[in-house]
């Protein structure tokens, strides 16, 4: 009987699975649609119409800037200039694939996994057209 048992118990330690997975998050960004956005011309809503939604929409944090300035300052007088279009939002679309292989087993688990990003960041200026942009492909090879 405790051999059985030992056999059993043997048995389902060896008994197990693998698992192949790719996960997508957010929309591609193409070569082609980068090539439509021109600076100084290109507004806000043709973006979205472009891209469509962002992941997110951040802005500068202008008052930890300001208090970081005036933490290192040492003196009377301190005048600050800030760049007026750190006021304005910042559209982030970011295109993530990620590839797994897992090997599962009772007593020994395996896991490997891939992670690559495109990242688009646009800038805008006040009147609602795009300032500039910051492009970093990352998903080649994948």
């Amino acid at each position: 009987m405790a051999l059985r048992a030992l056999m059993l118990a043997f048995a389902i330690s060896l008994s197990g699975c693998v698992g192949i997975s790719t996960q997508y998050e957010g929309n591609p960004i193409q070569a082609e649609d980068l090539a439509k956005v021109e600076i100084g011309t290109t507004t806000r809503a043709e973006v979205l119409e472009i891209f469509g939604s962002p992941l997110r929409i951040d802005r500068a944090d202008i008052t930890g800037l300001a208090e970081r300035a005036l933490a290192r300052y040492q003196g009377e007088k301190l005048s600050l200039e800030i760049d007026p279009s750190l006021f304005n939002d910042v559209y982030i679309y970011e295109r993530r694939e990620i590839d797994r292989f897992a090997i599962l087993l009772g007593f020994f688990n395996y896991v490997v996994s891939d992670e690559r990003s495109d990242r688009l960041s646009i800038f805008f200026d006040k009147a609602g057209k795009v300032l500039g942009l910051g492009w970093t492909p990352g998903t080649e090879g994948l």
